[in-house]
């Protein structure tokens, strides 16, 4: 994690939050972006979640899926609130170029961006960088996220529930060899 005990300051305060997910949202995707903005909304801080397209039909059954803008769709919508964001998540992906048309927008802004991703070779646009390529998901590096800065009182049934459903298919269903015993712990306490 790089420069996270300047960000855990930075959360002290409300801010007007972005968190952007890459182009074709998948289960992981969904579930971060989700998991993320229900935990930072506790905290009282205003937070617009954005996918660049729509994601599969089913995923729909989702908690609060209803409430993430898909850019093809709010364009508008989206490049307000990603012009009056102080900060903006970048979750389970690792360079614009996987975000699609939203991509050029985020290249505009002038603003800090945290990247919480598990991909190789991520760029150096972050300011602020959570990166682990041996997390099996972005889901469990959420929770841990969450562990880190001190918000797991902030996790109930709908956080979990997102949480949950990265993890189990980043992990195809906890076959694949990133899932380790630390996944397993985290499910757990889910």
């Amino acid at each position: 994690m790089k420069n996270f005990n300047s960000l855990q300051e930075a959360l002290q305060n409300p801010q007007n939050i972005c968190i952007i997910t890459h182009k074709n949202p998948d289960g992981d995707a969904v579930g971060s972006s989700l998991a993320l903005q229900l935990g930072l909304e506790k905290l009282g801080h205003k937070v617009t979640s954005i996918v660049p397209n729509d994601f599969p039909s089913f995923l729909k059954w989702v908690p609060k899926q209803s409430q993430i803008l898909r850019y093809t769709d709010d364009k508008e919508k989206s490049d307000e609130a990603i012009n009056n964001a102080n900060l903006i998540f970048t979750l389970d992906f690792n360079s614009f170029s996987r975000c699609g048309d939203v991509a050029e927008q985020l290249q505009k802004v002038e603003t800090d961006f945290v990247m919480i991703d598990h991909h190789q070779q991520p760029a150096d646009y972050a300011k602020y960088m959570y990166s682990d390529v041996e997390m099996g998901s972005t889901c469990e590096m959420i929770y841990h996220f969450f562990e880190k800065m001190n918000m797991l009182k902030v996790l109930d049934q709908d956080i979990a529930s997102c949480i949950y459903l990265g993890i189990m298919t980043d992990t195809g269903s906890f076959r694949f060899p990133a899932t380790t015993n630390t996944t397993h712990l985290v499910v757990s306490k889910l």
